[in-house]
């Protein structure tokens, strides 16, 4: 394996698992966050999974839609970078600090595979 694969394995699970795992602490925890739970903050969700399947698959084989896939990730996880310092926004996906430290690693990661691939 090369380096541009390890790293599309390890984005690809990383991406997927948390979507899945803060989407499903949406479902079973609505009254406790119930602004969190927004069409947007969903629709982020679906496309952190959509997206990070695309970097996954392309650990095993090459994906032509990773230079697609990328810069999206890489957009939206930006957005999220600055929606955390809004105060005002009660809504933002990333409401603490682990998660934003995540977001942080996650977009690091983007980065460089951006320059890995191309």
């Amino acid at each position: 394996m090369n380096i541009e694969q390890i790293m599309s394995f390890l984005l690809g699970a990383i991406i997927i698992g948390e979507a899945i795992l803060l989407f499903i602490g949406m479902i079973l925890a609505p009254k406790t966050r119930p602004e969190w739970k927004t069409r947007f903050n969903i629709n982020t969700l679906l496309i952190d999974i959509t997206f990070g399947l695309i970097i996954l698959f392309n650990a095993f084989e090459k994906m032509p839609f990773i230079l697609i896939a990328v810069p999206v990730l890489i957009i939206t996880h930006l957005f999220r970078e600055f929606e955390y310092f809004k105060k005002d926004r009660k809504s933002r996906l990333i409401f603490n600090s682990w998660l934003l430290a995540l977001n942080t690693i996650k977009l690091i990661g983007l980065l460089a595979l951006l320059l890995i691939i191309l």
